[in-house]
């Protein structure tokens, strides 16, 4: 999550730069910080931190999979949108694996 929140900014500050785009920097970076809330809140209140990251991943996916079919090109759009389905992949299967778990050890059976 640490990972794809400071990929955001960067994505949002190398645009910033290279295309004085401040949009991109406001979204990137706003993302990116709202990411790096989530992962602090996963120390204290894991659902609602795992299920923001979720939510995020999944505005940036709406925001990016359509510009990347209409334009075909593959930054930033394609870039974003697979590391976001990537981590929300990866947010889904260990909610999946934590209920197994979880279950196993109530004697529920799986």
């Amino acid at each position: 999550m640490v990972a794809w929140a400071l990929l955001m900014i960067g994505m949002g500050t190398e645009a910033f730069i290279a295309k004085g785009s401040t949009v991109s920097l406001i979204a990137g970076g706003g993302a990116g910080a709202l990411m790096l809330v989530c992962v602090a809140l996963t120390g204290s209140r894991p659902r609602i931190g795992y299920i923001g990251a979720s939510v995020i991943c999944l505005a940036i996916v709406g925001r990016f999979l359509p510009a990347y079919m209409k334009s075909g090109d593959p930054y930033p759009a394609l870039l974003a949108t697979v590391a976001s389905i990537a981590l929300f992949v990866a947010l889904g299967l260990g909610h999946m694996l934590a209920v197994r778990k979880r279950r196993a050890e109530s004697g529920m059976s799986v």
